[in-house]
């Protein structure tokens, strides 16, 4: 079964036209560009089976040959969050762009192999649709990041809105901090994505005015949440 899953995933990487070594060179050139217009966006949380994270990996760094030639895909985040979950956080301008990249052959091919590579992954529970709150961007190469995710208790979704608004501007004022993105998941559950070009960048974020802020206003407007939630993430691919 190893050796015709990793047949199946070779041929893919060959379709796509990819190497990790052309992965790599690609990614030193892909810097953010700070004039993007995102409304909506997909959010996707993978778990690879035992033995298989090697091979997600490569499938992620595959990718990008692919959204780099959709033109309505904004933005396109392959992150790693431990040894074995990984995911993806996309944007769009509009609901157009999104179900053209919902339909196009990075979502084909993920469905393609999500038996072979993936623990128990539902596309219709796994793949979330967000719409997208705040972003700030600022030129620059992305290797680490953060991904939170929190629910709004009863009653304090619009104070978490604010908030995540406020964030933007504060965010506006961290040099090393080049995407910051805030989206809605649901109707209690918000998140923020953002991106650094290494662990400095991530820790004078961490140390800032808007990680103070959240954690000072969690108590009042969240709901069980705590430092736990903040996850730090590696960046394998963006466009």
């Amino acid at each position: 079964m190893k050796f015709k899953s990793l047949i199946k995933l070779s041929s893919l990487v060959l379709l796509l036209g990819i190497t990790i070594q052309t992965f790599s060179q690609s990614k030193k050139s892909n810097i953010m560009d700070n004039t993007k217009n995102e409304n909506i966006g997909l959010l996707v949380i993978m778990k690879a089976k035992e033995g298989k994270e090697q091979e997600v990996k490569e499938f992620l760094l595959g990718g990008l040959s692919l959204v780099n030639a959709e033109p309505k895909t904004e933005s396109w985040f392959a992150f790693q969050i431990d040894e074995q979950t990984f995911g993806i956080y996309d944007t769009f301008e509009a609901e157009e762009g999104r179900q053209a990249h919902l339909n196009g052959e990075v979502a084909k091919a993920l469905l393609a192999n999500a038996g072979d590579l993936l623990e128990g992954f539902d596309p219709s529970k796994d793949i979330k649709t967000v719409d997208v709150q705040a972003s700030n961007h600022k030129v620059g190469n992305q290797n680490k990041g953060l991904l939170v995710i929190m629910k709004a208790k009863e009653g304090k979704t619009s104070a978490v809105e604010d908030f995540l608004q406020a964030g933007k501007s504060l965010v506006s004022s961290e040099p090393a901090t080049l995407s910051w993105y805030a989206f809605k998941i649901n109707e209690e559950t918000y998140a923020i994505f953002d991106t650094f070009a290494g662990d400095a960048g991530r820790d004078a974020h961490l140390t800032g005015k808007v990680a103070a802020a959240l954690m000072e206003n969690a108590p009042v407007i969240l709901e069980g949440f705590d430092a736990s939630a903040i996850q730090k993430i590696n960046i394998l691919a963006s466009k």
